[in-house]
């Protein structure tokens, strides 16, 4: 028996009605995602969700609950929330003159190691708001922004770039075309 080969040990097992022990599942590890993820180079889109999602939380969250929490560090996210809405929903701008010549200063934040310093500067300015006038708020933001920078910092390593689609909403990931579709079907009531 010790000299068959893999397959027929394999086939004397099945005959003699014990089955083959199964194969342990590989044991992943607790940073497996984060390995995958990195692989798959989308950083820059992870990083431009999590600008999106940090200028809603800095500024609508803070309207909603962070006023009564103080008045400086509110007014602190909020205006941070802006600068970072300018930087990630450009196509957002065409509305407000004021955005549109701020817009043009921000130029320079399209290399994405710059814009990760920004956020990470963004995340410690609201790290020290938060450690002067104790606005619980600002510490959620400043560890959301600082991670958010990382990302970005972490795409520029893996060679992505800002595109003329960054711009638009197909820069965050959204298939327009089939979104647009979606919405003309449901409009019309089509199922």
């Amino acid at each position: 028996d010790l000299h068959l080969e893999e397959g027929q040990q394999s086939e004397m097992g099945l005959l003699s009605g014990s089955a083959p022990a199964p194969e342990a599942p590989a044991k992943e590890s607790w940073y497996s995602d984060l390995v995958k993820m990195y692989k798959e180079g989308k950083f820059k889109t992870y990083a431009r969700w999590g600008g999106v999602g940090n200028c809603l939380l800095m500024v609508v969250l803070t309207f909603l609950t962070g006023l009564s929490m103080g008045l400086i560090g509110a007014l602190v996210s909020i205006f941070l929330g802006i600068l970072v809405g300018i930087l990630e929903l450009p196509f957002c701008c065409t509305c407000f003159q004021w955005c549109q010549v701020v817009q043009k200063y921000l130029g320079v934040f399209e290399v994405y190691w710059l814009r990760g310093v920004l956020y990470i500067c963004i995340g410690l300015a609201l790290g020290v708001t938060y450690s002067v006038q104790g606005n619980i708020l600002c510490i959620v933001y400043s560890v959301t922004n600082i991670l958010d920078g990382l990302c970005y910092v972490i795409a520029h390593m893996r060679g992505e770039t800002h595109s003329a689609a960054d711009n638009s909403a197909a820069g965050l990931g959204v298939n327009t075309t089939k979104l647009k579709t979606q919405m003309a079907v449901s409009a019309m009531g089509i199922v």
